[in-house]
């Protein structure tokens, strides 16, 4: 029983690996193969047609000259936001001012307590 089963699995084996392999898989088949049309080339780095050094560095005025722009308007900001907090502050001293103030004047001369 042990040798049919061995001998089943070696046929199945055996029969499995000698399948013909596909005209995908087989390199010698070029005629199979789609040609493939790229529209972009290589360029290597240090080749004709790398980034040239005047280009990069229009290309590091263009960043700074934005990085420039940016932290002046977050200067701005900043500015026009003490600005405010500022302004708020005095508003308020001027309202506690006023506050302190009225109580004094709006004392009467004719009250009962200062006749007696």
């Amino acid at each position: 029983m042990k040798l049919i089963i061995c001998t089943l699995i070696i046929a199945s084996t055996a029969l499995s690996c000698s399948q013909k392999s596909t005209a995908q898989n087989n390199p010698d088949n070029l005629e199979a193969a789609p040609s493939i049309t790229y529209d972009t080339t290589v360029i290597d780095s240090f080749g004709p047609g790398a980034t040239s050094e005047s280009v990069m560095s229009k290309i590091n005025a263009v960043a700074i000259k934005r990085e420039k722009d940016s932290l002046a308007a977050i200067a701005k900001a900043a500015q026009e936001k003490l600005d405010k907090g500022k302004a708020e502050k005095e508003a308020q001293k001027t309202k506690e001012e006023k506050k302190e103030s009225k109580p004094e004047k709006t004392e009467s001369p004719t009250s009962p307590e200062s006749t007696n």
